[in-house]
């Protein structure tokens, strides 16, 4: 039944567009046109483009995802169970968590119909005026009806899935839904132009069949576009693990703590600080790693570059970061000032502490001069952060190798901008720089990245010990090698690679052990 046209976009397009436009000229008036809605009439998918539409689009983004993981259409009915109800259940719980998108969907479709609109399709119906033209489509109505009545053709019915009634219109398939809207007979004897092969059944029962699949059509998922702090770090730079949990928060944070908030007179205020400080660092660190693949894409001949960069390019922003930088900065810093010993007058003790409207107001207007200056110091981090990651991001490979422990002493040194450490801390944080510092020059002139990620933290625990001996014996004070701060990180970094130190003992055997080639130095 398909045999009268049957095609799929190709290298020149103009020769299938012909013939589907020819074949649209040649029907006669009495037989009526069913013409599928999503990337073929609408060049755009209606359903994606109305979640889209969601407002505030952080909070729609993460109901979107909260409902891709819980899978609420997995729990219907057997009849709706599984992917064949995962758009309706969006629509539904969506539309009555986000009520007022009903409203908002009025303007955006507007503008949709006025941009992703099958001008081409249109033109080619418009001259139908004796035509019935119905538009039939296992979207949802009311979406698509907002988006219709701003194309300029005749539409004289819409058949589509209803609000309510959504999941069980979209289990019994098209054919069945216009069925029963139209009847047998005019199916029967319509013209069915479809983009999709899942409407085999549809075009297998009408007159005239046009499969064809428009290339300028895209499917859009909704929400697409938008920024989440660390996403790229987890998606795309460093996929596999969570690198967030595993790397930032228990490398940084941790070293933060212990080199940072171990000497707070509130340490509770103090954490709290740090995290959102770090949080607040990390947005900024981010945008290097993102300008790092938009600079390899542009300028390297051969630039490695992954299939979820692509999927994930339009997420990119240099500039959303700077905003969520500040909103997680401005906690942080109210925070520390509330962890400085001045403090303690205010707060005795955190049990007795009540936040009022009050003591907040007091407390801002009384520190005021000690937290924009604490603001200042963090942005002045901030920025010179951002201008050395993109110096490294436009210099050549090997020069990078020197920026390099620059841009990991901002992870640590950086933080003392706007807070204190002592002897110990500060060989934390340098045993930190030096043990990332020595694999990245092994990456960058051995040209290899084929050795143990155990290294890092194993070289730690060596450099660390190292530097406070150092100091120790400068400072002729045993106490910066035994305390329970310098024990804990050690203890830690030890746990960390524990089963590869393990292994490291067990092979260590004696030298005329060892299997290697001799090489006899008189070339005999």
């Amino acid at each position: 039944m398909i045999e009268a046209l049957k095609t799929k976009k190709d290298e020149d397009g103009d020769t299938s567009i012909s013939e589907v436009l020819n074949l649209i000229d040649k029907a006669p008036d009495s037989v009526p046109v069913l013409i599928d809605f999503d990337e073929t009439l609408f060049l755009r998918n209606s359903t994606e483009e109305y979640l889209n539409s969601l407002q505030p689009r952080i909070l729609g983004y993460l109901f979107l995802t909260l409902l891709s993981f819980l899978k609420p259409w997995n729990f219907l009915p057997s009849s709706l169970k599984g992917d064949v109800s995962r758009d309706w259940m969006r629509v539904l719980l969506a539309t009555i968590f986000f009520p007022w998108t009903i409203v908002l969907w009025q303007f955006q479709a507007k503008k949709l119909a006025q941009t992703h609109g099958n001008t081409i399709l249109m033109e080619a119906i418009a001259k139908k005026t004796k035509t019935q033209i119905v538009i039939s489509s296992l979207g949802f109505d009311f979406i698509i009806r907002a988006i219709a009545k701003h194309l300029p053709i005749k539409i004289d019915k819409i058949v589509a899935c209803r609000f309510w009634g959504g999941g069980k219109d979209r289990s019994q398939g098209k054919l069945a839904t216009i069925t029963k809207a139209l009847g047998k007979d005019v199916v029967e004897s319509s013209m069915v132009i479809t983009d999709s092969h899942h409407d085999l059944p549809l075009l297998n029962s009408s007159s005239i069949p046009c499969l064809f699949v428009w290339s300028e059509a895209k499917s859009v998922p909704a929400m697409d576009d938008v920024y989440i702090p660390f996403f790229y770090l987890e998606k795309v730079k460093k996929p596999g693990k969570p690198y967030f949990l595993y790397e930032i928060v228990a490398y940084d944070l941790l070293f933060l703590l212990i080199g940072l908030t171990w000497l707070s007179p509130q340490p509770i205020f103090h954490v709290v600080s740090m995290i959102f400080l770090l949080l607040s660092f990390w947005c900024i660190y981010e945008i290097g790693y993102m300008e790092n693949d938009l600079v390899a894409e542009k300028f390297e001949k051969k630039p490695v570059l992954s299939e979820r960069y692509q999927r994930y390019k339009s997420r990119i922003s240099l500039w959303k970061p700077w905003i969520w930088s500040g909103f997680f900065a401005i906690p942080g810093i109210i925070f520390l000032e509330l962890s400085k010993e001045s403090v303690n007058q205010l707060i005795p003790t955190l049990s007795n502490l009540t936040f009022s409207w009050e003591f907040n107001v007091n407390f801002l207007i009384t520190h005021r001069a000690n937290i924009l200056t604490t603001a200042s110091c963090w942005l002045g981090l901030l920025v010179f952060v951002r201008v050395l990651f993109w110096v490294y991001n436009h210099i050549d490979k090997y020069t990078r190798v020197w920026l390099y422990p620059i841009l990991q002493a901002c992870r640590c040194f950086g933080f003392l901008s706007v807070a204190t450490t002592n002897t110990v801390g500060a060989m934390i944080f340098a045993a930190y720089v030096i043990s990332r510092w020595l694999p990245y020059i092994v990456y960058r002139y051995a040209k290899t990245n084929d050795y143990p990620k155990e290294i890092g933290p194993l070289s730690y625990i060596f450099i660390f010990a190292l530097l406070i001996i150092a100091a120790a014996n400068a400072a002729q004070d045993i106490s910066i090698v035994i305390n329970w701060q310098a024990f804990i990180i050690i203890s830690y970094c030890v746990y960390r690679v524990r089963n590869f130190l393990f292994e490291v003992i067990r092979s260590i055997h004696p030298v005329w052990e060892d299997q290697w080639d001799t090489v006899n130095l008189n070339g005999k």
